[in-house]
């Protein structure tokens, strides 16, 4: 299967990773800077300029990796876990497991990437300077590097989410009201507002100056920012509406089980085929086994599946996946969407499942309970 992101490694216990996109955006930066660098210095060889915009590129983006690590060990530091930075199109984002609980953290958090920019900033500016009468391409590189670090810095203290500005904003505003909800609105608003600012501004250069190519970049950001601003309201209302409930809340009684020496023929014939169920435990719920899936069943040739056992290509209990009964639904829904699992087990910590938990289940449930609680 085709993978949309590459992990790099692990800084901290944070996984570091790079998503597709990242690799369209650095073909097109390396490509109009090296075209840029040799109209703007002719006496550089097509290979000078060349290698001096991979190799700014390059560094470029571990600035945004350290803008990121910034706003990660902060987190860190004030007991927030992160899951993952990951590099994509329109820069970096840092995973946290959950929102910071108090405005104090929130800023700081917030402020550490763009603090982060601005000494890059003034380092790549310092050493621009220091090299100055080096081999040109060196301090050309690195007073690029110091001006984009500033830019990323200022650009990302712009009012608005999802802009590390915005939640300097919210935590600002947290702290003055006392009332999360009124930060996290505010933030909203300044994101909508930034975005069709910069719509405005990707209007005027398809029509007014007749940059295609520009206006186009532009407005895919102001697309980006609306959508993750008002992403970020809805992800904050369900959180608020489903703070109090529980897997054990969500999930169905009596998690469909089969026996270990059950046939895969007769498991999908008898069990799979008539209820449209896609995937069971194997065992009982007091003594679990593993689960074996739909998917499992393209592990094996058909004709073996009449004298092939179910255990034989079910993922065993201590790989399972699976989630603790006082979980919370935003927890649920998190480690689902990160494992692409469309089923996962309630468990207690004897070992002994309680319920299930299905995808579309899950979502219908949630649903319904934020509409009882709007009424």
């Amino acid at each position: 299967m085709f993978k949309t992101v590459l992990i790099l490694g692990h800084i901290r216990g944070i996984r570091i990773q790079l998503h597709i996109s990242w690799v369209f955006i650095l073909i097109l930066l390396v490509a109009s800077m090296s075209t840029g660098l040799h109209h703007q210095y002719p006496d550089w060889s097509l290979a000078v300029a060349g290698v001096t915009a991979v190799v700014t590129a390059l560094l470029f983006f571990a600035s945004i990796l350290a803008h990121e690590l910034g706003h990660s060990l902060v987190a860190l530091r004030r007991g927030v876990p992160v899951e993952s930075i990951t590099l994509f199109i329109f820069g970096g984002v840092a995973q946290m497991e959950r929102d910071p609980e108090r405005a104090e953290d929130e800023f700081w958090i917030a402020i550490a990437g763009p603090a982060v920019s601005v000494v890059l900033a003034l380092g790549f500016a310092a050493l621009a300077q220091a090299t100055a009468g080096w081999f040109e391409p060196i301090p050309v590189a690195l007073g690029w590097l110091a001006l984009i670090n500033l830019i990323v810095a200022i650009f990302n203290l712009i009012p608005g989410f999802p802009l590390d500005g915005g939640r300097v904003f919210r935590a600002v505003v947290w702290k003055l009201t006392g009332n999360p909800r009124r930060a996290i609105e505010a933030a909203v608003w300044g994101g909508r507002i930034v975005a069709f600012l910069l719509f405005g501004v990707a209007f005027w250069n398809l029509v007014v100056i007749g940059n295609l190519v520009g206006g186009l970049w532009i407005m895919l950001i102001a697309w980006f920012l609306l959508t993750m601003a008002e992403g970020q309201g809805r992800m904050f209302d369900m959180r608020e509406r489903l703070a109090d409930v529980r897997a054990r809340d969500l999930a169905s009684p009596d998690p469909p089980c089969v026996r270990p020496e059950t046939s895969i023929d007769a498991w999908i014939q008898r069990d799979v085929l008539p209820g449209g169920r896609r995937a069971f435990l194997v065992g009982t719920p007091e003594r679990v086994r593993g689960l074996v899936s739909l998917s499992d069943s393209g592990k094996l040739p058909r004709e073996q599946w009449a004298t092939r056992r179910v255990d034989e290509i079910m993922t065993p209990a201590e790989s399972l996946s699976w989630v603790a009964p006082d979980t919370r639904a935003e927890e649920v829904l998190r480690v689902m969407g990160e494992r692409n699992l469309n089923q996962i087990p309630v468990m207690e910590a004897s070992g002994r499942a309680i319920g299930w938990i299905d995808r579309q289940q899950l979502l219908r449930t949630i649903e319904m309970h934020m509409e009882l609680q709007r009424q």
